[in-house]
């Protein structure tokens, strides 16, 4: 066991906990009360704020880890070695799966009495799309362990192994026949139908997550599809840059991955270089599509003055157009073109900034500008056009600009929650099979 790695593990599981405790502790008379609130209602000007941008985050991260990764995975079932992630595809999906953690527990500590977040379950509206987002969260967690039993089942098979459980593990790696004599006769992968559903879920789970910002109150209704769209390959995008980021540094570190010669880690990162090129280019459409349907809707048009020329044009230019799309669009061509992990390390950490600004400025976009005639005395009851055209007349503005802040306390949980991502993905590398060489051993699942 590698000690310096399970030293890290403690280290940031423990300081990560602590860091999560401390959070908990903004409201203790709450919850010596028994309310069990973490912090107060929040009342700020833009109450969506850094845990909502991490949730969304680490949850796009997490689902477009396990879509990316499925998706070869299910398409090169019947021929492995056309798969380029055959080798690390159970360390990919348990990336996904701590990946998702810290969304969780973001969201979890964005809610005044998480106590209460239950009855998204016990009372299931389903004209809500944050209720089915809860759901869908859930259903996505469900399929990324699944598929991670099942991978590990298939190691399991090869063990032989009698006892209820191994069988049961292997069970999940096999194929089910039904025959109907002189009739039909259908063979069903069960790890293809684990893997199929898992990729639907999560793409539901990023279109839905989409849409809770998309028909927002303050949006048209035009931008309803648009960010469905835009979560749903924005995952893709988010899942190569998280795939090539962690591959490097493992590959860097691993001493058996130096050496091996068979299948070397450069034919993996000529395909993710080609890949991520492809994705860029279609996040580059969708900025334009995004800036055309902002800057040709009146009603919309404030936004589109706010990323190009106003408060928010920093993190749009530069992190959005620079850090997203021009430079990681070169890198990820280097890695393609050389097969360059340098290259492919780097287009990575500038692909996940430039995911971080899309979500913030999709956060705190629709919630930062608040109208005039929707307070005004004056308008007509169902009317605005009377309020309106007054202050057009008058030089007058027609609407306000929210500030938005990020307070201490969301620090506090971001920064907890990344540092417990980090201690999860680790744990699991020390003591699951997450290597294609690695056998479960111990307890049924652990190396």
């Amino acid at each position: 066991m590698n000690k310096i790695l399970l030293a890290w593990t403690i280290v940031f599981i423990l300081i990560g906990g602590g860091i999560l405790f401390y959070g908990m502790s903004f409201n203790p008379i709450g919850w010596f009360n028994g309310k069990v609130t973490f912090t107060e209602p929040n009342n700020a000007p833009i109450p969506w704020g850094l845990l909502v941008i991490g949730y969304m985050f680490f949850g796009i991260i997490g689902t477009g880890v396990s879509s990316y990764n499925s998706l070869y995975e299910i398409f090169n079932k019947n021929h492995k070695e056309d798969n380029p992630f055959h080798k690390i595809s159970l360390r990919n999906e348990w990336l996904a799966l701590a990946v998702l953690i810290p969304g969780w527990i973001m969201v979890f500590a964005s809610t005044y009495k998480p106590g209460e977040a239950m009855y998204i379950y016990l009372s299931f509206r389903d004209t809500s799309r944050i209720a089915w987002n809860g759901v869908l969260y859930a259903l996505v967690g469900i399929g990324i362990i699944a598929e991670i039993l099942a991978l590990i089942g298939e190691k399991i098979k090869l063990e032989n192994k009698k006892d209820p459980l191994s069988r049961f593990l292997g069970w999940l790696s096999s194929e089910l026949k039904i025959e109907i004599p002189g009739m039909l006769k259908i063979v069903v992968s069960i790890i293809a139908v684990i893997v199929g559903y898992a990729i639907v879920a999560e793409v539901i789970l990023d279109a839905n997550l989409g849409s809770v910002f998309g028909y927002l109150s303050t949006w048209v209704d035009e931008f309803g599809p648009f960010m469905s769209i835009l979560l749903v390959i924005l995952s893709f995008y988010a899942g190569i840059s998280m795939i090539s980021f962690v591959s490097v540094i493992y590959g860097k570190m691993s001493k058996k991955e130096k050496v091996e010669a068979k299948d070397p880690p450069e034919n993996m990162y000529k395909v993710l270089g080609r890949d991520g090129v492809l994705a860029t280019i279609a996040i580059g459409f969708l900025m334009l599509w995004w800036i055309w349907l902002t800057a040709t809707n009146q009603e919309t048009s404030p936004w589109a003055s706010l990323l190009l020329t106003g408060v928010y044009s920093i993190p749009f230019w530069i992190g959005i157009v620079l850090s997203g799309i021009i430079i990681p669009l070169a890198l990820y061509s280097i890695a393609y073109a050389k097969r360059n992990a340098k290259a492919l390390f780097a287009s990575s950490i500038f692909s996940l900034l430039g995911m971080f600004s899309i979500i913030t400025l999709a956060d705190i976009l629709p919630q930062s500008i608040t109208w005039y005639y929707t307070i005004s005395p004056i308008s007509p009851s169902n009317s605005n056009w009377v309020y309106e055209l007054r202050s057009v007349f008058n030089h007058g503005p027609l609407w306000t600009l929210l500030p938005f802040n990020i307070s201490f306390y969301d620090i506090v949980w971001f920064t907890g929650s990344v540092l417990l991502l980090l201690g999860f993905y680790t744990l699991g590398v020390l003591i699951l099979p997450l290597e294609e060489e690695e056998k479960p051993k111990h307890i049924w699942i652990f190396k």
